[in-house]
């Protein structure tokens, strides 16, 4: 596969960095075993695992991010939704919620033999994109979580984006809103393309720009708005990346 064809030739620098990212998973499903071990708590375990993979992946790739609305962050119970521009996406997450979160992921994941153990010890819950299989009957046990007060974060997406522009949504996040009335909250990310483009092999350090925007309350939807609420979701992810965010706008740099 081709990196980046605008970007700088990776440095050895960049190769390591990448590495050394990958390598993160590690230590923080270790840790996330440990726990579990010596608590008896899941959760508890859970939250080690990412918080882990969230600081050092990100530490060890070089990559700082500067987000707007980061108070939103700590909602819970919520549906948190993001575009889906990069390979780095899973630690981003993990940096931005920390905890009490599970993802949604598609279930071919489970054949990457680094990826596949720890996304399914820290609970993901992972969806078939066949089209002949019922969405409701697949998101269950997010809207399990849900109901347990943790927070749900997906990409409505299903795969990565090509570039700045977002594909078509996917209706998951909405029928777990229908289920649940937690409010959607989405994140959007704006330029994580530019450490680890979607073809890419080599992440590059940088800063990544995020915006959380204001909660969408959801306790009137119902499964006949679900088409239409889906659309303005998309739409609403449109106009935010068509207008961009600013430096001066952020209100937390890490």
């Amino acid at each position: 596969m081709k990196d980046n064809p605008g970007a700088p030739p990776p440095t050895l620098g960049d190769v390591l960095r990448t590495v050394l990212a990958v390598l993160a998973i590690g230590p923080g499903l270790l840790a996330g075993v440990w726990t579990a071990l010596w608590s008896g708590d899941r959760r508890r375990a859970f939250n080690r695992a990412t918080r882990l993979w969230g600081s050092q992946g990100t530490r060890a790739a070089g990559i700082r991010l500067s987000v707007k609305g980061a108070e939103r962050l700590r909602v819970r119970p919520a549906i948190f939704t993001i575009n889906h521009q990069s390979g780095i996406d899973p630690i981003l997450l993990c940096e931005l919620l920390r905890e009490d979160f599970v993802a949604v992921a598609k279930s071919e994941i489970l054949k990457n033999p680094f990826l596949g153990p720890a996304f399914a010890f820290v609970g993901t819950v992972f969806v078939e994109r066949d089209r002949g299989h019922d969405p409701e009957r697949a998101m269950r046990p997010a809207v399990e979580a849900c109901e347990q007060g943790l927070a749900l974060a997906l990409a409505p997406e299903g795969t990565r984006s090509e570039g700045q522009a977002v594909g078509r949504f996917k209706k998951g996040a909405a029928h777990v809103a229908v289920a649940t009335g937690a409010p959607l909250i989405p994140i959007v990310i704006h330029n994580a393309r530019e450490i680890l483009p979607q073809r890419g092999l080599i992440m590059r350090r940088g800063e990544v720009r995020v915006e959380v925007l204001e909660p969408i309350p959801t306790e009137d939807w119902t499964l006949e708005s679900v088409e239409t609420e889906t659309a303005a979701l998309e739409e609403r992810y449109r106009e935010v990346l068509a207008g961009g965010v600013g430096p001066d706008s952020t209100s937390r740099v890490k």
